[in-house]
This record gives structure tokens, C-alpha cells and sequence, in this order.
């Protein structure tokens, strides 16, 4: 009885931490890091993108094939649980979609628990402009480029990180390792002269760097994941959005978030959608970082009779997509609107996978340079300190 009574009172302890957590840092306007850290985490075991694409993927084959909308989802289910997958991604999915469309909802409804934010946004979206396989289609296809071009880039850093990589390990096993146990047979390779002391000081000095540089990237990559999708005025932990959108990795987001939104509009636009209906729909899925265009959008499209470039003018497309926008929207004719949307879509792709890959250079020649630096200074000095130890062991 004591036990049980012992586990409610450090489970209601636990909650209250994490309640008092939550509200302090929602008073701060970044709560958001908690919670999208908890989904994050969840997501990643129990619902890995790879398979909920595949679903989508194989779930729009059975309705291509004739299949309706239950018994695609029923089709998928029991695909997987004749292969003793009675738990899988699949049957959970399956059963809440099923779910959903048994009580009269929309497939995006049956969705929000297995799926990701945006791949749910592009099914509502599409349900109520009636064009979901259009639209979820030309997600996944945008999603495979940019995938291509991130592979791609990372390919191409593997050998210098690796490289890197493997030359701090040595220092920091010639600092942690060697030089302690030449201390024990009576040699101090601290009082070493030439490349090979210089190589005894660079490896005292990365063995101490390396956990705060380790540390630093690490956790400048989860407060990225965390909040590139936000949108926070002001915090006293986040400088502005403005400021950070003008530096790597922010700038390729915004660039492909802007191709995302132009390409979204250019769709719904396709399907006979004024630019008010289209921003209007897109809203309601939108994270608060596309919800920040949507409204300037919004804005310019009420308060004004121009073309559709005079509406996207937000400062979300670069000067070279925005100038082809431009000189499209002034065609005449009633498509020349969704060939401007759909022609800035294309461009602002182009455009941001030229960004990256020039990002993924500067960073690729940056590794390059450390590299030569700490490779070169950590192999000329073991193979001189190698002849000085000689020295000194025969004339001792």
C-alpha cells in the first residue's frame, strides 16, 4: 500500500516538474522547444518519415488501383500483419485513419497521431481544395530534390569530417594517453622542441577544446530542428528571426519555405483558387514560421488590385525569383497568373538548392583547411618526434 501511495507521489512530483517546466518556458515564448522535442523523440521511434512516405505512398497506389478510401487502409493493415507486424507503424496508422473515416471525418483527421505536421497540413489542404494527390504528389517530389541535393552535399563531406575526425582522435589519445604514460618511463614530452612540441601543445589544447566545440554543435543543431519552424518576436534566449534568417542553416530554410508556400498558392491557384482562398486554406496548416508570409500576403492581397507579384512581395523570394515573377505576372491572359506562381516555385527551388550547394562548398573547403592544419602539424610531428625519442633514448 506505502509502495503504491510512494509511486503516486513521485508521479505527481514528475508531473508537476514538467508542468512548472512547461509554463516557465512558456512565459518565455519558447515552449514550443519542449514540446516539439517530446514529438520529435516519439516520432523518430515509433513513426519514422521513411514509413509514413511509404504508407502515403502505397496508400495512394490502392486508391490509383480502384480501391476506396477504407478498404485501401484496410488493405495496408492487413499486408502487414500477415507478415507478423501486429503492432507496426502501419496498423496504427491504419486503425486511426479507419477510424476517422468511420465516424464521417477526413483522412487528415485520422492522421495527427502517426503523422508529421506537414505531411497532415498537405492532406487537408488538399481535401478542401479536392486535389489531394495532386498536391501530396508534388510534395513528395519537392521532398525527393531536396533530399537529393542534402545527400548530396553531406556525401561530399564525409571524407574531410572523417578525416577530421580521426586526426582529433589521435591528439586527444597523444594528450589523454601518451603523454602520461611516457611520464611513467621517465620521459616529459611537454619539454619537447620543434613540430613535435608544437604537436604536444596542439593536442593539450584540442584534448580541452574538442568537448565544448563537440557540445556547442550539438546543441546548435537541436535549438535549429527546434525552432526553425517558429517564429518568436522576442525571447531574451533567440535573437530576432530577421537576423538569423540572413545565416547558414536558417537562410536555406527560409529559401525553401519559400518555395513551398509559392508552390502551394501556384496549386491551389491551378485548381481555380483566388490568392485570398489559397492563403486562407494554407493558414490553417501553416507552421507560425509560413504563417508569418501568409498574413503579409493576406494583407497585399486585400489592399491591393495588382499583379500576383505586388501579392507575394513579403520579402520571401530573392531578388532574381522575384524579378521573374514580375516580368511573368504582366503576361496577359487568365493562366498568366498561375505560370507566374508556378514559374517562381521553380526558380526559388533552383535557387536554394544553388544556396546550399554553395553552403555545403564553404563548409566542404573550411573542413579541407582544418584538416591540412591539424593533420599536417599531428603527422610531421609524430614522425619527428619519433627520431628526437630515438635520440633520447641512445644517449641516455
Amino acid at each position: 500500500m506505502n509502495q503504491n501511495n510512494d509511486k503516486g507521489i513521485k508521479s505527481s512530483d514528475k508531473g508537476f516538474i514538467f508542468n512548472a517546466v512547461q509554463s516557465y518556458l512558456d512565459r518565455l515564448g519558447i515552449s514550443f522547444i519542449l514540446e516539439d522535442l517530446i514529438k520529435s523523440v516519439w516520432m523518430a521511434i515509433y513513426a519514422p518519415r521513411k514509413k509514413q512516405i511509404e504508407y502515403l505512398i502505397d496508400f495512394d497506389a490502392w486508391v490509383s488501383d480502384g480501391a476506396n478510401l477504407l478498404d485501401a487502409v484496410r488493405e495496408i493493415r492487413m499486408a502487414s500483419i500477415k507478415q507478423g507486424n501486429k503492432n507496426s507503424f502501419e496498423v496504427r496508422a491504419s486503425n486511426s485513419i479507419e477510424r476517422a473515416l468511420i465516424n464521417g471525418n477526413q483522412i487528415s483527421d485520422g492522421m495527427r497521431a502517426n503523422f508529421s505536421d506537414d505531411l497532415v497540413s498537405i492532406f487537408r489542404i488538399g481535401e478542401e481544395a479536392e486535389s489531394v494527390r495532386e498536391l501530396f504528389q508534388e510534395y513528395i517530389k519537392q521532398e525527393a530534390e531536396r533530399k537529393a541535393v542534402f545527400k548530396s552535399g553531406a556525401t561530399k563531406l564525409l571524407q574531410p569530417i572523417g578525416l577530421l575526425f580521426f586526426t582529433i582522435s589521435i591528439l586527444i589519445g597523444v594528450n589523454d594517453y601518451g603523454v602520461p604514460m611516457s611520464e611513467k618511463y621517465g620521459l616529459n614530452l611537454n619539454l619537447l622542441t620543434g613540430l613535435p612540441g608544437k604537436m604536444i601543445s596542439l593536442a593539450e589544447h584540442v584534448s580541452f577544446i574538442w568537448p565544448y566545440v563537440f557540445t556547442t554543435g550539438i546543441i546548435g543543431w537541436l535549438v535549429y530542428k527546434l525552432t526553425r519552424d517558429y517564429y518568436v518576436k522576442s525571447s531574451p534566449f533567440l535573437p530576432s528571426r530577421e537576423f538569423l534568417d540572413s545565416f547558414f542553416p536558417y537562410s536555406i530554410h527560409k529559401e525553401f519555405v519559400a518555395m513551398g508556400i509559392v508552390q502551394k498558392i501556384g496549386l491551389l491557384s491551378k485548381v481555380g483558387m483566388p490568392i485570398n482562398a489559397c492563403v486562407k486554406v494554407l493558414s490553417k496548416s501553416a507552421t507560425p514560421y509560413e504563417e508569418k508570409y501568409y498574413e503579409k500576403i493576406r494583407r497585399n492581397a486585400t489592399s491591393s488590385t495588382g499583379t500576383v507579384a505586388d501579392y507575394l512581395d513579403v520579402g520571401l523570394l530573392n531578388t532574381e525569383v522575384f524579378q521573374r515573377l514580375s516580368g511573368i505576372a504582366k503576361q496577359e491572359g487568365a493562366s498568366s497568373k498561375v505560370k507566374a506562381i508556378l514559374a517562381a516555385s521553380r526558380e526559388n527551388g533552383v535557387a536554394a538548392k544553388r544556396s546550399l550547394s554553395k553552403m555545403m562548398l564553404g563548409i566542404r573547403v573550411a573542413l579541407w583547411l582544418i584538416f591540412t592544419f591539424l593533420g599536417g602539424v599531428t603527422a610531421l610531428g609524430l614522425v619527428l618526434l619519433t627520431f628526437q625519442l630515438n635520440n633520447i633514448i641512445s644517449i641516455n
